[in-house]
């Protein structure tokens, strides 16, 4: 996805035409792309994507006679009545500039991209297992990874950029550091969104329930109490 980037967010105003034998010149850039793919997983994209509307056909490859007839139909004014039925839409809510609605195939795309050590992270984070079960967490992080790796597939070790991006990609919330009149020390704070109705103080104290020493084992942090959201 990132390679495509500099041609369908960043696009240049002019493109260079250079035709064989003839001088180059440059014209007004009209690009606009549409990429159509037969791999059931044509690109991989993270949560965080606003460039791509995904969409999915499960219609049968087209006949030949069927292909020759919707030709026909173009050849025949059906191009003009696409045309006209283009220009009689209402589009006047469509906001260009708003993210691309998320799509079923788009989050296939999205899980189907991730290893499986990102995979193992992101799930243990939605389904709130183990160190996540607070839906909170805290620093130091190095501790975290070390317990996380203990369980991860194969022989992985979860670094704590793995973790941070795994947390970006479940839409957990840096709140900062954090301190309160009981737990004095400042820690880095991630919460589930849904936990942001809670005080500062009240994130604070959550995080203290769930501090983990490195390698602990999973079993003896996925049984914490969890504190349920102030009324």
């Amino acid at each position: 996805a990132n390679k495509l980037k500099p041609i369908i967010a960043a696009p240049p105003e002019y493109l260079s035409i250079n035709r064989k034998n003839l001088r180059p010149y440059d014209m007004a850039n009209r690009l606009l792309v549409l990429a159509f793919s037969n791999d059931p997983v044509p690109i991989t994209l993270d949560s965080q994507d606003r460039r791509w509307f995904a969409i999915r056909s499960n219609a049968a490859r087209m006949t030949p006679e069927a292909s020759l007839k919707i030709w026909r139909w173009f050849e025949n004014g059906g191009v003009s009545a696409c045309a006209a039925w283009l220009a009689q839409r209402d589009v006047s809510a469509f906001n260009p500039a708003a993210t691309p609605p998320m799509t079923e195939f788009k989050t296939t795309l999205v899980e189907q991209g991730m290893s499986a050590n990102e995979s193992y992270l992101v799930d243990m984070i939605r389904e709130r297992r183990g160190v996540f079960a607070q839906g909170v967490i805290a620093s130091p992080f190095h501790a975290i990874c070390d317990t996380l790796s203990l369980n991860a597939p194969g022989a992985y070790k979860v670094s704590q950029g793995a973790l941070l991006h795994a947390l970006m990609e479940c839409q957990w919330v840096d709140c900062g550091r954090l301190s309160s009149r009981t737990h004095a020390t400042k820690k880095q704070i991630y919460c589930a969104s849904d936990m942001l109705d809670h005080t500062k103080s009240d994130l604070r104290a959550m995080a203290e329930n769930t501090i983990v020493r490195a390698g602990t084992p999973m079993a003896a942090v996925s049984n914490l109490k969890i504190v349920k959201k102030p009324a």
